[in-house]
């Protein structure tokens, strides 16, 4: 198995995408950590899932803008299947769809706090030991919608075009010791929330405007984050990756 002996922490995985990767990853052979940070999701599920295939997992709430929460759920991590060696920044707040004249600061900084400082404090939580070791991954979850910008999105796509610069700089800082920093970044994902979103007719219609013709799954994302988190891609670092079926050409 790719990620056998390994323990990987899933910020916001009890749902959706993170949920996705956290069930891969333990099919893979990880203890997965699995973060629930609002009350979003059903986290137990997501374990019993996991469970049921013989993986291992731990449900750890914790609130990703609060230093002390973040570095108790690293310690409990640590103190249950010892340290992290797999970091996915994966969570993302709800979005504040407003024109910019009707934006305030605080909905913009909501964003910068549940994206970029969340990452920021999780991984200056699991970077020493990283180190220690001489093995790590770093991967974030972004969003192709930094390339095409739409109205009342303002402060998330900010925010996940900042995850671009942090990510990049931290590879190379850390690469000498042996631990990568990637970004995957997905287009709109079938995902339980966007299947009750869309219409049939809207799904169509989007499809149309993708090369591959079809609408991105949760496995698509997983599978991704899978390839970064593994010795698969051991020679590639700083690298951001859209998995979107051709509608962004990077």
């Amino acid at each position: 198995m790719l990620l056998a002996q390994k323990v990987a922490l899933i910020t916001g995985s009890a749902r959706g995408s993170g949920a996705g990767i956290a069930h891969v990853f333990a099919r893979e052979g990880a203890a997965v950590i699995i973060n629930q940070v609002r009350g979003e999701g059903d986290p137990d599920k997501v374990l019993a899932d996991i469970r049921s295939f013989g993986g291992e997992g731990l449900v750890v709430p914790a609130d990703l803008t609060d230093e002390e929460q973040v570095r108790a759920m690293v310690t409990k991590a640590e103190e249950t299947f010892g340290a992290v060696d797999i970091l996915v920044s994966n969570y993302a707040a709800p979005i504040t769809r407003k024109s910019f004249a009707d934006l305030s600061w605080a909905d913009w900084q909501r964003q910068i706090d549940t994206t970029l400082k969340a990452a920021f404090l999780c991984t200056q939580a699991v970077l020493p030991k990283m180190k220690e070791r001489r093995w790590g991954r770093v991967i974030s979850i972004n969003t192709i919608g930094i390339h095409q910008p739409s109205p009342h999105y303002h402060g998330y796509t900010a925010a996940k075009t900042a995850m671009i610069g942090f990510s990049r700089n931290l590879a190379v800082e850390v690469g000498e010791y042996n631990i990568t920093v990637n970004i995957v970044s997905p287009g709109l994902t079938l995902t339980e929330e966007v299947k009750a979103m869309l219409t049939p007719e809207q799904q169509r219609q989007h499809e149309q405007r993708i090369p591959l013709r079809r609408t991105g799954t949760v496995s698509d994302t997983a599978n991704a984050a899978l390839f970064f988190a593994s010795d698969l891609s051991s020679f590639v670092t700083g690298h951001y990756l859209p998995v979107c079926g051709g509608q962004v050409l990077e």
